[in-house]
């Protein structure tokens, strides 16, 4: 408009109104009027504009010292949960390394236990040799098919009856050691169950407070993802900057409105019968102003003034919607302004509660945290004593393996000493054989010469003489005496000897 200096050009006109030529007539003016009050309705959108500019110097103070603290406060968190990170991730290590002990010592304990089944296994193999003498095993403990048997199932039942090595072993002992083995193990496992349940309590409690700042709402919906298509957000700086031209713009436009409605005004009273005229025209929702009504005598002006007052009128009247339009454009680009920046206040604000939420959260953990140090101290001194435990019995485990290894080997040397005794005896008795031919054929000779001799002399020789003379000769006799017997016999030759 002529009026203002900011106003667009004018647009191609698109009325029969835009198109006319000459000075207008009363009942122009008239339409002018009315026109020109209505576009004043844009008064409304510039105290909003003033408003939001009034509101937008307050959010932003807000907005930036929420920032700053917020800012502040995050550093200090991340901080905190790094911290955190680094105390279960050192909790972890830890117990990786002990479970790493713990499968160390268990392979140890598997080769001995791999020995003693193995040894335990060869000596189920290892038959007792019959010529031990030792029993077979109760009839209840052999299954029969029948009362009847073939030759083969007669013999396969006699084998089968034989005793091994392993019949001689108890293995209650053994059994008893890998039964607190596995108690052993057990307790490991509880403790280490427990250890592993306080650092998932300390890592759900670390993902809280990470879910706390992210600020996953599942009851809002998605927040949009950004596309390359997307223009970046503006800075406060920049909304601020639009905010101050728009409201300054739509307050230049809404002086030249209001100049272009004094204008018509002042054009129906420079015309006979222009209030009149208005009163009677002006629709129910217009409202005037009653100066227009007012006999009152209007400041003189000339025709020619006139003409150019009426001239300036007629061109301001064709901008007057386009300029009410273009109010209403900056109205609603301050108003998307305004969210923009309310979003961002929010955006802080959240921030803000999410900040105080994860700091609530860091103190639980805090409190809680000696309770994770502890558990791994616990899990440490479970397994301190588990280990020593585990060691002492694979220990007893390798010294059953030794000695049943030496009873196999002692198995053997029995063998070879039932062999040398078997021979020993033998030699014995075939010397004792001998001794007693020798023996029988000394006593037949003596007992001869006895009888020769008194047949010779024995009538001569008094009997008191020499008593004994006619008796038998002495016979010697070998025999076999019992373990006993033998056990004190050296005992008294012993004694003899002495």
């Amino acid at each position: 408009m002529s009026s203002s200096d900011s106003s667009p050009s004018p647009s191609p006109p698109s009325s029969p109104e835009a198109s006319f030529h000459g000075q207008p007539d009363l009942e122009r003016l008239v339409l002018h009027l009315v026109s020109a009050k209505r576009a004043l309705t844009s008064t409304q959108y510039v105290h909003r504009a003033n408003d939001i500019i009034t509101g937008s110097r307050a959010l932003i103070e807000e907005i930036a010292t929420l920032n700053a603290k917020n800012g502040f406060a995050r550093r200090g968190v991340d901080e905190q949960i790094e911290t955190l990170e680094a105390i279960r991730n050192g909790i972890n290590e830890a117990g990786e390394k002990v479970d790493s002990e713990f499968q160390q010592t268990i392979a140890r304990l598997d080769v001995a236990n791999d020995r003693l089944q193995t040894t335990l296994a060869g000596l189920r193999k290892v038959l007792i040799d019959p010529s031990l003498g030792q029993p077979a095993p109760p009839a209840s403990e052999i299954s029969t098919q029948g009362e009847l048997s073939s030759d083969l199932d007669i013999s396969e039942s006699t084998k089968a009856r034989q005793r091994t090595l392993h019949d001689f072993v108890d293995e209650a002992n053994h059994e008893e050691v890998l039964a607190s083995l596995r108690g052993f193990i057990d307790s490991y496992r509880d403790s280490q169950s427990d250890l592993d349940d306080n650092v998932g309590r300390l890592t759900e409690s670390i993902a809280h407070v990470t879910e706390v700042l992210l600020d996953r709402n599942k009851d809002s919906d998605p927040p949009k993802r950004p596309t390359p298509y997307d223009e970046p957000p503006l800075l406060i700086s920049a909304i601020w900057h639009d905010m101050e031209a728009h409201a300054s713009d739509m307050a230049g436009s809404l002086q030249s409105l209001i100049s272009h409605y004094d204008l018509c005004v002042s054009a129906l009273k420079h015309t006979e019968g222009g209030g009149e005229a208005a009163k009677h025209a002006l629709p129910a929702d217009v409202d005037i102003d009653d100066g227009l009504y007012a006999k009152k005598v209007p400041d003189p002006m000339d025709d020619a003034e006139r003409a150019e007052m009426l001239r300036v009128l007629e061109n301001d009247a064709v901008e007057v919607d386009d300029v009410a339009a273009e109010i209403k454009d900056r109205a609603d680009d301050m108003e998307a302004l305004w969210a923009q920046l309310s979003d961002r206040a929010d955006a802080a604000r959240r921030s803000q509660t999410q900040l105080l939420q994860a700091y609530k959260s860091l103190l639980a953990i805090k409190t809680n945290l000696p309770l994770y140090i502890e558990a791994l101290d616990l899990f440490r001194a479970s397994w301190a004593n588990v280990q020593f435990s585990i060691v002492a019995k694979t220990e007893e485990l390798v010294g059953f393996c030794g000695f049943y290894e030496q009873f196999h080997s002692s198995y053997e040397k029995l063998l070879r000493e039932a062999d040398r005794r078997n021979a020993a005896a033998e030699q014995m008795r075939a010397v004792a054989s001998k001794a007693r031919r020798d023996l029988d054929r000394l006593w037949r000779a003596d007992q001869k010469a006895r009888d020769t001799f008194m047949e010779d002399v024995g009538v001569f020789l008094p009997g008191d003489l020499a008593p004994g003379r006619a008796g038998a000769a002495t016979r010697w006799e070998v025999t076999l005496v019992s373990t006993e017997e033998s056990v004190e016999h050296n005992e008294v030759d012993s004694r003899d000897g002495d």
